[in-house]
C-alpha cells in the first residue's frame, strides 16, 4: 500500500475501507505537492477520521461511471478537496441528492467553512436533503463545528463583506445558524435516547 493510499484511507471509516481501497487502487496522484492532511481528527459514527487539506492532481485510470455508488461518492469527495474551486464545485455538485452516505458529511462540513461562495450555496442544497448526516458529524465534533463558524465569519469579513455589508443577513450565517439549530435539535434527542 502505497503512502498516499494510507493518507487518503483515513477520510473513510472503517465499514468503507475496503471500498476505498479498491477506488483508491485506481488513482494516481501526478503532481506535486503531495495531499496533507487537516490538523483535526474528527469522528463519524465514533470513529477517527482526517480530511486531506488540498489535492493538487488525483487521476483516475477508470471511468467514474464505472464505480459502484458508493466508490463514486468517495471519489466525488476526494475531489472536493482539489485545489481549483471550479473542480470542489463540480464534483461536490454530484454529491447533492438526498440518502447520502454518512462519510460525506465531512467533506460538506468542511466546504461549508471555506470561502467559495456558490460552494457554500451548494452546501444549502446538501444540508436540505441529508440534514441528519450533516448534524449528527457536526454535534460530534463540537470543536470542529465551532472553528467552522468561525471560518465563516472571517471569510465573510474578507471576501463577501462588501457584498453583504449586514452579517445577520449573510446568507451563509443564516445556513449556520440553521444547521446550529438542527445540531442542538440533533444532540438533544440524542442526550435524551441514552437516560
Amino acid at each position: 500500500m502505497t503512502a498516499l493510499t494510507q493518507l487518503l484511507l483515513q477520510a473513510f471509516p472503517a465499514a468503507y475501507q475496503a471500498e476505498a481501497g479498491q477506488l483508491l487502487a485506481y488513482m494516481r496522484h501526478s503532481r506535486s505537492p503531495s495531499p496533507t492532511l487537516e490538523p483535526d481528527k474528527l469522528l463519524l459514527d465514533g470513529q477517527t477520521i482526517r480530511l486531506i487539506r488540498r489535492q493538487y492532481g488525483l487521476a483516475i485510470a477508470r471511468r467514474p461511471e464505472s464505480l459502484n455508488p458508493i466508490q463514486r461518492a468517495m471519489f466525488h469527495c476526494l475531489h472536493t478537496r482539489h485545489h481549483d474551486g471550479h473542480v470542489r464545485e463540480q464534483h461536490f455538485a454530484s454529491l447533492l441528492a438526498p440518502d447520502q452516505p454518512a462519510f460525506v458529511a465531512p467533506f460538506a462540513a468542511q466546504l461549508l467553512g471555506e470561502y467559495v461562495l456558490p460552494i457554500q450555496e451548494q452546501v444549502r442544497t446538501f444540508f436540505r436533503h441529508n440534514r441528519a448526516i450533516l448534524a449528527a458529524f457536526l454535534a460530534e465534533n463540537p470543536a470542529y463545528w465551532r472553528k467552522q463558524q468561525n471560518r465563516i465569519r472571517s471569510y465573510w469579513h474578507c471576501y463577501h463583506r462588501h457584498q453583504y455589508p449586514d452579517w445577520p443577513s449573510y446568507p451563509i450565517n443564516r445556513l449556520a445558524q440553521e444547521i446550529d439549530a438542527e445540531v442542538k435539535r440533533h444532540h438533544r434527542s440524542f442526550s435524551g435516547s441514552l437516560s
